[in-house]
């Protein structure tokens, strides 16, 4: 269950008390991935994915599709939005996480209208789920990555 969530300054602590860097894996490992409990109305277009881009090239691969100079597009693929109020730079950011792997944040300002509803049902042990749209390109070894994400309305959380 993910009892651990408060709007703290730093992560949860692993078993063996060390505050992991990214605990976002270990998140999702131990919640109840709820399946979209409302219509997926909210398109969005996920930011920082330039910063992800190994965990994406872990989805192509997990997936069993190799990048390529032309590009690759895995569609329908389940995503969850993981709340990180330990998160430094913005307590109400909000993770996008395909499995266990981060493949970047809902915009700030969108994110802070999703928080509250989704911190909520991380203390209740659960994290909501969508559906991502990934497209990725290797540029001479660079990967260039964009996700999009269906997911329900901030209001259907509250």
């Amino acid at each position: 269950m993910v009892t651990a969530y408060t709007r703290q300054a730093t992560p949860p602590t692993r078993a063996n008390g060390r505050n992991p860097k990214t605990p976002l894996a270990d998140v999702v490992a131990t919640a109840t991935l709820e399946e979209p409990r409302h219509p997926l109305e909210e398109q969005v277009e996920v930011v920082g994915e330039t910063y992800r881009a190994k965990d994406i090239r872990r989805v192509f691969k997990e997936a069993g599709m190799p990048i390529t100079d032309g590009g690759v597009t895995l569609k329908s693929v389940r995503c969850i939005l993981v709340p990180e109020p330990w998160n430094e730079h913005d307590p109400n950011a909000v993770a996008v996480m395909v499995g266990q792997n981060h493949v970047g944040y809902l915009d700030a300002d969108l994110a802070a209208s999703y928080t509250d509803g989704l911190l909520r049902i991380a203390r209740q042990g659960s994290l909501a789920t969508g559906e991502a749209r990934i497209w990725a390109k290797s540029d001479d070894g660079i990967i260039r990555a964009r996700v999009t994400i269906l997911i329900p309305e901030a209001s259907q959380f509250d």
